[in-house]
């Protein structure tokens, strides 16, 4: 069993709203990345949402014909994926599946270009190794500033940019996520970062195509445009009615 856990708590500060309802060729951005998760494979989606953003989403899930379950977040990253963590375990639970054969993906709502096809490979990779992340090789040349001077130029060789999602075997869930508490001053920033801190063997999957997330208003116009090369105008609910 495959079980995508969409991040979508945010609050908006960096961009001043709410990027996860961005339009997206007639589709919020948030369920842009649910699609690409099924897409990619997932037999459940569990979104981690805002509690006052919760119904909005749900009717929204809805209008677009697709049977989610929702978790409210936290108050960080962390928190809010613990919170789809339980939720996602309560589902494998229901199913009574094999959780050594199962897999949790974590994917950011702001992501919703990644391919199906490495979405594939993360649950793949999950299964088999413990955890995955998938990512870019850097190609840019690395510079360490200190004061707005630069300090040194640090080899690139191995260094490896991550993306989501970030996946893990389900048998491994309870270690990372369950038995290790974390305040808010030394939370994880990904979940790679989690499951390195437990002891999890975590492989590197290399993107096949752009997976970009969209964190600054720079990013927005690029968005719109790839949404619209990608999905055209698909038929467009009225969004801000549900």
């Amino acid at each position: 069993m495959w079980v995508a856990i969409v991040v979508a708590a945010g609050e908006g500060r960096r961009m001043g709203f709410k990027k996860q309802f961005l339009d997206l060729a007639g589709r919020p951005m948030w369920l842009r990345s649910v699609e690409a998760m099924i897409s990619g494979g997932a037999d459940e989606i569990v979104v981690v949402a805002s509690p006052g953003d919760v119904h909005r989403m749900q009717e929204e899930a809805r209008v677009a014909g697709r049977e989610l379950h929702f978790a409210e977040g936290g108050e960080t990253r962390h928190a809010s994926v613990v919170s789809g963590v339980k939720c996602a375990l309560e589902l494998m639970a229901r199913h009574q599946v094999d959780p050594a054969r199962s897999a949790f993906a974590i994917h950011d709502a702001a992501r919703p270009f990644v391919a199906e096809e490495d979405v594939r490979r993360v649950f793949e990779a999950a299964i088999r190794f413990g955890g995955a992340v998938l990512g870019t090789p850097c190609r840019d040349t690395v510079k360490r500033v200190e004061g707005g001077l630069v300090q040194e130029t640090v080899p690139r060789d191995n260094l490896f940019l991550a993306e989501t999602p970030q996946a893990i075997r389900a048998d491994l869930v309870s270690r990372v996520y369950l038995e290790r508490p974390y305040s808010a001053d030394d939370s994880p920033t990904d979940d790679s970062g989690a499951m390195e801190a437990a002891g999890v063997p975590v492989v590197a999957v290399t993107s096949t195509a752009f997976n970009g997330k969209i964190t600054t208003p720079a990013d927005l116009d690029y968005a719109r445009w790839l949404a619209r090369e990608r999905w055209g105008r698909a038929e467009h609910a009225d969004w801000t009615r549900v």
